[in-house]
């Protein structure tokens, strides 16, 4: 078993196999529905019940509000009630300033690719490279403004 914190002991990494998918099924389910279940989660995911509830408890409160009901230990009704914004970011379902940003970056830098204009492909190439390097935190203040001033407009 090990973990004692010594050299060589390794933490598994479950983020990309068990809490994103979860974290996406939720998210997905909630578009429908006001509070769902493990199981809800674990038939849409494949993943084991106790699988989703570790997940779950994982997440909370960071992402989601996950509440375990008294079923005697038994996780097929703990459910989720409600998702954060760090949530819905996190799964693509709302913008997040970065995460725009970087596909600007990629953006400019495949229509680098196809514009047959040599100067423009220079210039879309630069922006590319501006976005996603030295300007890049920048970027993400000034997109995460606009955006922040736009959800008060709309």
């Amino acid at each position: 078993m090990g973990g004692n914190g010594e050299a060589g002991d390794a933490v598994k990494d479950t983020w990309a196999a068990r809490e994103l998918p979860v974290l996406t099924a939720a998210v997905a389910l909630l578009e429908d529905s006001y509070m769902v279940t493990v199981s809800d989660i674990a038939e849409r995911t494949g993943l084991a019940l106790s699988d989703v509830a570790r997940s779950l408890d994982a997440m909370d409160p960071t992402y989601v509000d996950f509440r375990k009901t008294e079923t005697g230990g038994d996780p097929r009704f703990w459910y989720v009630l409600k998702v954060t914004p760090a949530a819905r970011e996190e799964v693509g379902q709302w913008p997040a300033p970065a995460n725009l940003i970087d596909r600007l970056a990629a953006a400019f830098g495949e229509a680098a690719k196809s514009d047959p204009d040599p100067v423009r492909q220079d210039q879309l190439r630069h922006a590319s490279a501006l976005l996603g390097g030295p300007v890049r935190e920048v970027a993400v203040q000034v997109a995460a403004n606009v955006m922040a001033r736009s959800a008060w407009i709309s």
